[in-house]
């Protein structure tokens, strides 16, 4: 049996180096019991089938403890397998394990079934802020290792780090990496006997960062149902005719979208082609425009608005035209008086009318 009380200040990382324990005990197929939220198919994916996973409440009592039973499988068969252990997690022992409240009913109870813990093939963490919060008592029989846990983010870059800060302002600091440092005993001067690390970014989604834990938990120990029959088992399957449906479903999100660009797409290439169609047209008309067709018109009105270009009416017989007109065949008009009108057309050739009737 293993004991490990995981220290280290607010934010160093022990709650996650903790899951990341028990991640590896799930991956082996053990018991895992604990007062942590748990996200499992975070924690162990989607098809994970067989987790053994029981929360206990934030503050378990005896009756918590005696209800998760044993926690390793071979127990009271020929071959004992050590390695088969379950591991109880218990975060924030600070906050009812502690030194304060010695007098607390039922602690010694407590404290009896986690030195028989071995026993029943139990492997515990302790998770608090220090070694000295626990009870005297626990942490003189149970603290058989002591995890320091660290984070490699608050360290800087030794010179270039600082060299950069000199220049810039922003310090620039090692990746984020948790570590733990895994002392035998509880002693200051106590061997180093293992290294915990992980990077966490995996681990994040895997259980409930803002957890607020209570004396007055409203549940009890209950188990967690594996992800395979909460996120695979009841799964729509990946054929073709779902796939279709999937695709019409986000095709709806964004068919308004769609439809818009696709008119401003046909708008563009319409009237792209109008335009040149309409340029043909009417560079062939100017050129086709002979200005002494024109020459029998007489000006029978004028007007001149604010800002406007002055308008002529010319006639023939039952036939009258406007300048606007001669304008869009193309012809250049000079305004010379209110009787008299010069047309010029694209050859350079001009033409002179007068009033008249």
């Amino acid at each position: 049996m293993a004991v490990y009380v995981v220290t280290g200040k607010l934010g160093g990382g022990k709650s996650i180096m903790s899951v990341a324990r028990i991640q590896e005990r799930l991956q082996k197929g053990c018991k895992v019991a604990t007062n942590l939220d748990l996200n499992l198919v975070a924690l162990l994916g989607r098809k994970a089938k067989q987790s053994r996973v029981l929360r206990v409440p934030d503050k378990p009592c005896l009756d918590d403890l005696l209800a998760i039973g044993k926690g390793n499988s071979t127990l009271g068969k020929p071959i004992f397998d050590e390695n088969k252990n379950g591991l109880l997690v218990l975060d924030e022992c600070g906050t009812w394990f502690n030194s304060r409240s010695w007098n607390d009913k039922g602690r010694q109870e407590i404290i009896n079934w986690l030195l028989h813990a071995r026993k029943l093939g139990w492997d515990i963490i302790f998770i608090v802020q220090h070694l000295s919060i626990i009870d005297k008592q626990a942490r003189l029989t149970l603290a058989e290792h002591v995890v320091f846990c660290k984070r490699t983010d608050r360290i800087m870059i030794p010179f270039l780090g600082t060299l950069i800060k000199a220049f810039t302002g922003n310090a620039v600091r090692l990746p984020k990496v948790h570590m733990g440092i895994v002392k035998y005993g509880d002693e200051q001067n106590a061997l180093t006997v293992d290294r915990w690390s992980c990077w966490g970014a995996g681990l994040y989604s895997a259980y409930d960062t803002r957890q607020v834990f209570s004396h007055n938990y409203e549940h009890g120990v209950f188990s967690y149902l594996p992800p395979y029959y909460t996120n695979y088992r009841y799964r729509v399957p990946m054929n073709l005719r779902n796939l279709m449906r999937i695709t019409r479903i986000y095709l709806k999100k964004v068919s308004r979208p769609l439809a818009f660009l696709a008119g401003i797409t046909v708008s563009y290439f319409i009237f792209d082609s109008g335009d040149d169609g309409i340029i043909s047209q009417a560079v062939a008309s100017v050129e086709s425009v002979d200005v002494s067709a024109y020459k029998n018109y007489k000006i029978v009105s004028y007007s001149k608005m604010p800002n406007a270009t002055p308008f002529y009416t010319l006639k023939l017989d039952d036939k009258t035209i406007t300048s606007d007109t001669l304008t869009k065949l193309g012809l250049t008009l000079t305004n010379v008086s209110r009787c008299q009108l010069k047309i010029t057309n694209q050859k350079q050739k001009s033409l002179s009318l007068t009033c008249g009737r």
